[in-house]
């Protein structure tokens, strides 16, 4: 199935082009986590497209989404919108270039009919040439036993029927040729004009990837830009606190504020976070806590998580709600 229609929920957390969604609508849809979908608002002929990201903690038959994407929208909670698989840039790529390839061979077929029909007509006025050309030759034979006269004068008739008849043969030629230098010409700019776009999507959809890998690169000391900017701000004590237990873990490093109502106020021995992910650190104001199975975490809480990516990505909405 390519849409489906759901109510829309408004996420806790700010956000702009991130949806989640049900687990169980991933088959439905026929997509997979982090693809694309586009959200559309029928009444107002509107829509955004969106990252998927599938939640078993979100209700079936509802799409949870950001205020900034419920504006955009022109929405409110409990509208009914319209969820649409989003074809990547690839899919899309590849419809292109099968119908230019088939438009680019519609042509060709014309081409090749039209040369065909020039070559026939060329054989019918080579034949009529030679019918003519022999009904001369037939004449001319007769009037050498009557007359003298009677050759000059079919031979005269000859010559100037052979004249005429290749005067056709020109005629015939010259608007089948132009004919097919112009269907030439316009198949090279037709087909031009289809791979062009084709080319420029092509360098596109590169320099999106492009951007998107340079974005997700770890920084200094595997610190994303957030975690580098908390760091700095503690005082040099904790700091240095901080970066020893740090130094010492294994994997990516993000952090994550407390603001869920599910997470805040539980022991972190309660969390159910992936085996993969330990919470290294907890900033709490300026002082840094080292956590263990009986620490409570309570909201604003600035969580460092060390793990693999995929799964501190889903520990960090987990804990943002």
């Amino acid at each position: 199935m390519d849409e489906v229609r759901l109510k829309i929920r408004k996420r806790a957390v700010p956000g702009r082009g991130r949806a989640r969604l049900h687990t169980s609508m991933l088959s439905e849809l026929g997509v997979q986590e982090e693809s694309k979908l586009e959200i559309v608002n029928e009444v107002q002929n509107k829509s955004i497209t969106v990252t998927l990201f599938a939640d078993l903690m979100v209700e079936e038959g509802y799409i949870r989404l950001g205020a900034d994407d419920l504006d955009a929208l022109g929405m409110n909670e409990e509208d009914t919108v319209v969820i649409r698989r989003k074809p990547p840039v690839s899919e899309k790529m590849k419809e292109t270039v099968e119908e230019a390839a088939e438009r680019i061979e519609r042509v060709g077929e014309t081409v090749k009919r039209e040369a065909g029909e020039a070559a026939e007509r060329i054989e019918r006025v080579g034949e009529t040439v030679k019918r003519e050309a022999g009904e001369a030759a037939e004449r001319v034979s007769e009037g050498i036993e009557k007359v003298g006269e009677t050759v000059k004068r079919e031979a005269g008739e000859a010559k100037a029927g052979a004249a005429k008849a290749y005067g056709r043969i020109v005629e015939e030629a010259a608007p089948v040729t132009e004919r097919i230098e112009g269907a030439t010409r316009e198949t090279v700019s037709r087909i031009k004009e289809e791979v062009t776009p084709v080319t420029e999507r092509v360098e596109d959809a590169a320099k999106e990837a492009y951007a998107k890998i340079a974005e997700e690169l770890p920084l200094k000391d595997r610190l994303s830009k957030a975690a580098d900017a908390v760091v700095n701000r503690l005082r040099p004590d904790e700091e240095a606190k901080l970066k020893k237990v740090l130094e010492g873990s294994k994997g990516n490093i993000q952090i994550a504020t407390v603001t869920s109502e599910l997470v805040a106020d539980k022991l972190v021995k309660e969390l159910e976070l992936p085996q993969e992910v330990v919470i290294s650190a907890v900033q709490r104001n300026k002082e840094i806590i080292i956590p263990k199975g009986d620490t409570r975490l309570v909201r604003g809480d600035i969580v460092f998580l060390v793990g693999k990516e995929e799964s501190l990505r889903r520990c960090a909405e987990l804990l943002e709600g």
